[in-house]
């Protein structure tokens, strides 16, 4: 089983929904899974936002160079800058990213940058209803 990185907004209520769905049906397949939505700074009430900030910094960049893959749910063409930047940065350094969008219809649009910087890409519904496997190449697009 793979450890994966999930990046993800999680500032409205589809977000955080989509995000627990897909979060425990990869637990239930076996992945390790680093959420950052669950980390926690130790003492983060004894330091300032500065220094909480950078610890929430860092220990994410440690997790994604630790992981095996970084996925990404995508949530439109402007979805979280958070997660675009975990997007760039696990690509910039060689990690598979793998794209779950929350719609793909046809008036749906994405920024190119973050579907053209991962490896496949599938709908959130799909890989939650049905699929253990992401189904669109990005190659096929």
């Amino acid at each position: 089983m793979a450890k994966i990185y999930l990046a993800s907004p999680w500032f409205k209520d589809k977000e955080r929904v989509m995000y627990r769905g897909i979060l425990d049906k990869m637990r239930k397949e076996g992945h390790e899974v680093y959420a950052p939505i669950e980390h926690e700074v130790p003492n983060a009430w004894q330091i300032s936002n500065a220094e909480w900030g950078r610890a929430v910094f860092q220990a994410d960049v440690d997790a994604i160079k630790d992981c095996d893959e970084v996925w990404v749910l995508n949530f439109g063409m402007y979805s979280d800058s958070g997660t675009a930047w975990e997007c760039g940065f696990a690509y910039g350094i060689g990690k598979t990213v793998r794209q779950l969008v929350y719609d793909i219809g046809e008036d749906k649009v994405f920024s190119l940058m973050m579907i053209n910087g991962c490896d496949e890409w599938d709908s959130m519904l799909n890989y939650l209803a049905n699929s253990d496997k992401l189904g669109v190449d990005i190659e096929q697009k």
